[in-house]
């Protein structure tokens, strides 16, 4: 088969390690464009991929390239948008950034947009695909803690932006049971009206990606199955490592203690003698992770071949619904049961009634 052609859109931060990726795997992807707003940003993406066509103007790119696959790795605020119309133009395929979009109403929409254009969709919440997790799931449902009966995630930033990866993970863990219901609080310090409103990585001025921002933020999510799962983020989380992540069973326990940590996995289990490392591959891969270089030749497949991908616009849709709970459940002051029903971005809304 022939490499589907790949155009980026959005050229800083992370898109820098898409572009790398896919570049590398070259039976399967042939990296020809890019775009961004600003022309510098674009100039150094060509000088570091050389032979690629640069634009800044995205609906330009989409007629005149005609790319079979588009990543979006722009900010959070415009990533629904430019999915869709990536999805519109007759691309193939979508490798969109996380979250897939700032609230529910355009989630559904990205997800309506690729079904009736029957465009495989992936969100990269690539991190239940690191061999840490996978090794945490594959221990849970070997028993080796005995029944789960709590996960824990906690991490810095805020849950739009960094908490969509600690859901994603919880939901992982968990089997990707249903979730039932949502219980949520987030807290927000007034900003510096003296700041800009932070388009970017940095926050600044209550705001992130391009959206508003709360300072920290706490839920119980309640699974179909019993199990429950606690999560803490921002100001809220308890001074832990980024994507701190523990599972408690009656048997024992399983605790990944942040991206950095030495051992990645450990456990405590009926052996007794407190927490021992756990065996877990080792990512060797020179170009990235080699977990995330097989989500790109699995996305491959998915768009040539059809069928399932870990990252799946339907998986990410379940993680951004439960972020929303978290959001409307502290707008309402009560349990969010599941469907989520409202379309809007609820901290927006507890902004425009001075209620946060």
């Amino acid at each position: 088969m022939s490499a589907l052609s790949v155009a980026v859109v959005g050229l800083r931060g992370i898109a820098q390690g898409h572009a790398r990726g896919f570049a590398a795997l070259t039976d399967d992807f042939d990296l020809v464009a890019g775009c961004d707003l600003d022309k510098a940003r674009g100039d150094e993406f060509a000088a570091k991929f050389p032979g690629t066509m640069l634009f800044t103007d995205y609906a330009l790119m989409l007629s005149e390239v005609r790319p079979e696959v588009v990543v979006v790795a722009t900010n959070n605020v415009s990533h629904a948008a430019l999915a869709i119309q990536a999805a519109e133009s007759g691309v193939k395929g979508i490798f969109l950034e996380k979250p897939m979009a700032v609230n529910l109403g355009e989630a559904r929409a990205v997800i309506g947009a690729v079904k009736l254009r029957k465009c495989a969709l992936v969100v990269n919440h690539q991190r239940r695909t690191l061999p840490a997790f996978v090794t945490m799931r594959r221990l849970l449902d070997e028993g080796a803690i005995g029944k789960p009966e709590l996960l824990r995630g906690a991490c810095a930033g805020d849950i739009l932006s960094d908490g969509t990866h600690t859901v994603d993970i919880l939901r992982h863990l968990a089997g990707d049971a249903e979730v039932k219901s949502v219980v949520g609080q987030v807290v927000r310090d007034k900003p510096d009206p003296a700041q800009p409103k932070g388009m970017g990585y940095d926050a600044s001025g209550g705001w992130r990606y391009g959206h508003p921002i709360e300072s920290g933020a706490m839920a119980v999510i309640q699974f179909a199955t019993g199990l429950r799962a606690e999560l803490f983020t921002g100001s809220l989380q308890p001074g832990r490592n980024y994507q701190d992540i523990e599972a408690i069973g009656d048997a024992g326990r399983l605790w990944r203690a942040g991206d950095q940590a030495k051992p990645p996995l450990l456990i405590q289990d009926r052996s007794g003698g407190g927490w021992r490392p756990v065996e877990v591959p080792a990512l060797t891969d020179s170009v990235q992770t080699s977990s995330t270089l097989e989500n790109y030749r699995q996305f491959a497949r998915m768009i040539r071949e059809g069928g399932p991908h870990p990252l799946s616009g339907d998986s990410a849709f379940k993680d951004h619904e439960v972020v929303m709970a978290i959001y409307e459940s502290a707008r309402l002051h009560a349990r969010v049961d599941f469907p989520v029903k409202q379309d809007r971005y609820p901290l927006e809304m507890m902004l425009e009634s001075g209620t946060i």
